[in-house]
């Protein structure tokens, strides 16, 4: 190791110098709030002042209150539904210009001639999708501003999602993309788990839900949210989550893909009604989520080894040969009025594949 400063007022030696290559690699990003890019009304964000945030080898600039919308997309004219931009702060490369900022599709530098990871930095970014129409204290309401009046199932617009916001130091410990921020340090994906294409899992609009069809069990769901750094939610989680999600109706899927005529699964983000108000899609209905809570059913004529795991996964001893129980939330596609924010099953196995459970996920913020 070797000294990186050392006092020379006049700056002779060169580990005395100040440069902007140290200040970026001491400082990273000095901010006076972690969520440095905020919600701040339908169709814009707003970067806060007083932030000091290195870009390169060549700049720094210290942020004023700055407003960004649809202006500021690299390409196009407006944002598209289900869609997760990334938010950049910009070098214009000359001395007398201020920092410029940029959203993009792109999540590596903004589209353009001349941006690259040279002159540019991500420094946040958001989803646009549906969002429910909640008060302060995040219930939700219906046109009038009553907490749950007539008609509040219908209450939901399209716009950057508030809790989707996130900065490199207000963020999960995972992939930011498709997913919000729950509180108390969680965060929980936007849409229903679909197969990612590379043994993992992926929270993406109009995605075909993951269940037991690909092969799914507690276990295999267990492993593929691990490998994208999230894992499955207990009860509690499931149902604050939920909370604010029309319950099930038999005869049409106007809250959720819950018609007791229904056959099949359906793409995840299509149902307008069907979202929390933490804007959480298709928590009730479409498939039932598998939880991380187990239960044990004690009733049997005598306690043995059970071989069911899976060969080489060991055994269980039970009971019976199905006492161990997963739960399960949120309801199938034809559970009609049985689905809800609060639905749960405790019949389902952990080793079991069933063709109606799927996954949503979550994971702890950095």
């Amino acid at each position: 190791m070797s000294r990186l400063f050392v006092y020379d007022e006049n700056m002779l030696d060169e580990r005395a110098k100040i440069t902007v290559a140290k200040m970026a690699a001491i400082s990273d990003i000095v901010a006076p709030d972690k969520a440095y890019i905020q919600y701040s009304g339908r169709g814009e964000i707003t970067v806060i002042g007083g932030c000091v945030i290195a870009v390169g080898e060549t700049s720094v600039f210290k942020t004023a209150e700055t407003i960004l919308t649809k202006e500021n997309l690299d390409q196009g004219s407006d944002f598209a539904h289900g869609n997760d931009y990334y938010i950049y702060i910009c070098d214009p490369g000359t001395d007398d210009q201020d920092e410029q900022y940029l959203i993009s599709l792109n999540s590596t530098f903004p589209d353009g001639e001349g941006w690259d990871d040279t002159n540019t930095r991500k420094i946040g970014g958001f989803h646009y999708g549906r969002v429910r129409n909640t008060d302060e204290y995040g219930r939700p309401i219906n046109t009038s501003g009553a907490v749950r009046g007539a008609g509040w199932e219908g209450n939901t617009r399209v716009d950057i999602i508030p809790n989707s916001v996130w900065t490199t130091k207000h963020r999960p410990k995972c992939d930011p993309s498709g997913m919000v921020y729950l509180g108390n340090a969680l965060w929980g994906d936007i849409y229903l788990s679909s197969d990612d294409g590379a043994n993992g899992l992926q929270s993406v609009y109009c995605g075909t839900p993951i269940t037991g069809t690909e092969g799914l069990n507690w276990y295999i769901a267990g492993e593929r949210a691990r490998r994208v750094g999230k894992r499955l939610p207990d009860y509690m989680e499931f149902t604050v989550a939920a909370d604010g999600s029309p319950q099930g109706l038999d005869d049409s899927n106007t809250n959720g893909w819950t018609a007791t005529a229904n056959k099949a699964r359906t793409a995840v983000g299509n149902i307008a009604n069907a979202v929390s108000a933490l804007n959480i899609c298709d928590l009730v209905g479409n498939v039932w989520k598998w939880l991380v809570e187990l239960l044990h059913d004690p009733t049997g004529t005598s306690w043995a080894w059970h071989n069911v795991l899976g060969n080489g996964y060991g055994q269980a001893y039970m009971a019976n040969s199905t006492g161990l129980r997963a739960l399960i939330g949120g309801g199938l596609w034809y559970d009609g009025v049985r689905c809800g924010s609060r639905a749960v099953y405790c019949g389902n196995v952990p080793w079991g594949v069933y063709t109606g459970v799927g996954v949503w996920c979550v994971c702890d913020s950095l």
